[in-house]
């Protein structure tokens, strides 16, 4: 099975001494799986590094080799049988896994190192140098079955970066979030954004990364820059985009034009994301919020309800993306102000509701709550609504 970007890999069989299969309800929710085993450190070598952000850094130069290589060296040839605690071992990812426990082996489709490659380049260069006399130890691997490869890629960037808390860390100190926290307090009266990783995300501090996404969803199509389901398939995207805007807006007209949305909406598409996430049309649809046995439904939580009254008080990103996305076709410049306008005439809240319950329940998506709002075709379907309508006043 070949991954749905990406070259293909193949198969890969991982021999192992011993495997525990760790997925939690909210991987499997997602249809990812994640297995931990103990593999012999020469069966490492082997396994491709494609989707990691960096290979091995002293593969070409020798020279490039720092403290921490050294340093797993030194565990190598000193303490290999303390190797698989000291050392933070490897993950790799996959599109597939079959685990055949009667042979030992791990069958992964698409294996790549994502984690760990710097451990791979030294363990390579240990038993390359000390061929036959080289002693056998142990490696701890974290496998992560996950079929996209898009979300391969996000984990990628995640496991090898700062987290996106500390990012907003690194964009507060350059001053790239100064207006866009200025935006939110006027628009929020009470609430701010994150400025670093020290501020505790609450009622009244919101997520950054958050914020982003969702005013990236309100961006028309004269300004976006990317699929209408970016903000949900890639939140940290958003974030690095936004900090790339403030940076160049002094320089570059079209950079300045995507920040000046991005500040101006913000506070807009907060206010927009809420309603719509407790809208009374969400009620009567049987969107279920436990499944047959009182735990997540299959597919994920689309919504929460309200244990009195058993009114949505919640509904999933992956139902809600889309919908704030289409609203994005009432989205317009007045007098060099962005504004939303919602023509109230034409424009009915219920039936936009009503299309993403269907698409939901298409088969394309089967009520697989991140497929929704992962699908282009659900954000393409929602939009052909919101669209016509514009097209249509515009034409009036």
């Amino acid at each position: 099975m070949a991954t749905s970007h990406g070259a293909d890999l193949g198969t890969l069989e991982l021999p192992y001494s011993v495997i525990r299969n760790l997925t939690s309800p909210d991987e499997k929710a997602n249809g990812v799986q994640t297995w931990f085993a103990n593999i012999n450190a020469r069966d490492v070598i082997g396994i491709s590094t494609q989707d990691n952000l960096r290979t091995y850094i002293a593969e070409h130069s020798p020279a490039k080799r720092n403290p921490v290589h050294r340093q797993i060296e030194n565990t190598i040839r000193e303490l290999p049988d303390r190797f698989i605690n000291r050392n933070s071992g490897v993950t790799i990812t996959c599109t597939d896994c079959e685990v055949d426990d009667t042979k030992k082996v791990a069958r992964l489709v698409n294996a790549s190192i994502i984690n760990g490659a710097q451990t791979q380049g030294e363990l390579k260069r240990y038993f390359e140098s000390d061929g036959g006399e080289a002693a056998d130890f142990m490696v701890r691997a974290e496998i992560v079955m996950e079929p996209l490869h898009d979300q391969i890629v996000e984990i990628a960037i995640a496991r090898n970066t700062a987290t996106a808390v500390k990012s907003v860390s690194q964009a507060g100190a350059r001053g790239y979030l100064t207006e866009l926290k200025a935006s939110i307090e006027r628009g929020l009266p009470g609430e701010t954004i994150q400025m670093n990783e020290t501020d505790a995300v609450g009622p009244n501090v919101l997520n950054t990364q958050s914020v982003l996404q969702m005013a990236r969803l309100l961006m028309p199509e004269t300004l976006a820059n990317g699929a209408r389901n970016l903000p949900y398939k890639q939140g940290g995207k958003c974030l690095a985009d936004f900090a790339s805007w403030a940076s160049a807006k002094d320089k570059d007209p079209e950079a300045r034009k995507l920040y000046d949305f991005t500040v101006a909406m913000a506070p807009v598409a907060v206010r927009e994301y809420r309603r719509w996430e407790s809208h009374d049309a969400w009620n009567g649809h049987r969107l279920h919020e436990y499944g047959k046995s009182s735990d997540k439904p299959h597919g994920g939580r689309p919504v929460r309800r309200d244990r009195l009254t058993g009114k949505v008080v919640w509904v999933a990103p992956g139902l809600l993306f889309p919908i704030i996305s289409a609203l994005s076709a009432f989205v317009a410049q007045r007098d060099g102000k962005w504004a939303l306008e919602v023509p109230k005439s034409h424009f009915k809240e219920d039936e936009l509701i009503r299309f993403a319950v269907q698409q939901f329940r298409s088969d394309s998506i089967h009520r697989e709550v991140a497929l929704m709002g992962r699908s282009e075709s659900a954000y393409d379907a929602l939009g052909i609504y919101t669209d016509t309508i514009a097209s249509v006043l515009k034409q009036a």
